[in-house]
């Protein structure tokens, strides 16, 4: 989008465009953008909200009167929380609560087991859906295993092996195979019966502060946070989202 602004602005266009992640809007440099504090995907805030996202729109079309950039302008307000219509929504699977479990082999067993429970549940889903979200890292749902060895081993800190299908290498392998498993979670949560889908924010509400799943991403986001490597600190913002920052208890 930055680059596209750029190309825009040299025809003598005038831009300005919503920014999700200020890092890469600061590298990018555009003329006008505006940076808003909400979840990837959501760059006016959350849906059925149309006073917020129409205040969201007015501050960016007020930044079209400034004629020298770059300008990046900081968006006030934080998204509104959303809850669903309905009752409070339980996943189908009463999964065991999760525990701070040490070395990555005790972690390796707990995640393959949680996974485990859910996995009739993601069948019924893409049975019925005809479709699923995994496959980004090029590992599906018949690599469990070796997604969960990946996972479990980057969050204690263990080298890893990459697996034969996966199409991308360490660190940025550890992000794809979590958003693969998030799917995973995400689909067999949402193929309960009798109910509509949870909301996104009770839905991630779940994922995070009561799955092993999230408490492995928590970990890899930390260790990514800390590493030397560049490449690995652009990754922790896309691992969870801004609602959840903090981890429960902290």
């Amino acid at each position: 989008m930055g680059g596209l602004a750029h190309l825009l602005e040299r025809s003598g266009i005038a831009t300005a465009y919503i920014s999700l992640i200020r890092e890469h809007t600061e590298a990018i440099r555009p003329t006008r953008a505006l940076w808003v504090p909400f979840d990837l995907g959501r760059p006016f805030g959350p849906p059925h909200e149309r006073a917020f996202q129409l205040d969201v729109l007015r501050g960016l079309l007020a930044l079209f009167p400034t004629a020298a950039g770059p300008t990046i302008a900081d968006y006030p307000h934080e998204a509104p929380a959303t809850e669903p219509d309905e009752g409070p929504w339980a996943c189908p699977v009463a999964l065991p609560a999760r525990d701070q479990a040490e070395g990555w082999e005790a972690l390796r067993q707990r995640l393959l087991d949680e996974a485990a429970l859910l996995r009739p549940w993601y069948e019924e889903a893409r049975q019925e859906r005809g479709r699923t979200s995994m496959g980004v890292s090029g590992l599906g749902a018949e690599e469990i295993e070796q997604m969960v060895a990946v996972l479990a081993g980057y969050a204690s800190g263990e080298a890893v092996e990459v697996p034969p299908k996966a199409n991308r290498d360490m660190p940025e392998l550890a992000k794809y195979i979590a958003d693969d498993l998030k799917a995973f979670y995400y689909e067999a949560a949402t193929a309960q019966p009798g109910r509509g889908s949870p909301g996104p924010l009770e839905l991630d509400r779940w994922l995070f502060h009561e799955t092993v799943l999230g408490d492995v991403i928590y970990r890899i986001r930390d260790r990514l946070a800390a590493s030397s490597d560049e490449r690995a600190r652009q990754l922790p913002i896309f691992l969870v989202p801004t609602a959840f920052t903090h981890r429960p208890g902290t």
